[in-house]
């Protein structure tokens, strides 16, 4: 099954998602390599961190599942594909004949 090729559109955004992560995974970088000013900053800044480790978290089980999904749509389309190319051959067989 040959392999479809990403629009430009879609490239695009798959290039723009990345540029956005590594802007974020910077700015994250940046803001946990400098020492908290006070025990309470501290206090705060690990709380943001457990609130931020949870939405990761979150969000990574729920494109998880979102990729299930389209595993199984893709194999549904697959299957779908090869009735049909079977179907398409035997009608092109039985016109030959």
């Amino acid at each position: 099954m040959p392999v479809a090729r990403k629009s430009p559109v879609a490239e695009s955004k798959v290039e723009t998602l990345k540029a956005r992560a590594r802007t974020k995974q910077q700015w994250l970088e940046k803001r946990l390599s400098t020492p908290p000013a006070s025990p309470e900053e501290n206090l705060r800044r690990q709380h943001w961190i457990v609130d931020a480790l949870h939405r990761v978290k979150r969000a990574k089980v729920r494109a998880m599942y979102r990729a299930s999904l389209l595993d199984a749509y893709t194999q549904h389309l697959s299957t779908l594909e090869l009735t049909l190319m079977s179907a398409a051959e035997e009608k092109s067989k039985a016109e030959k004949t």
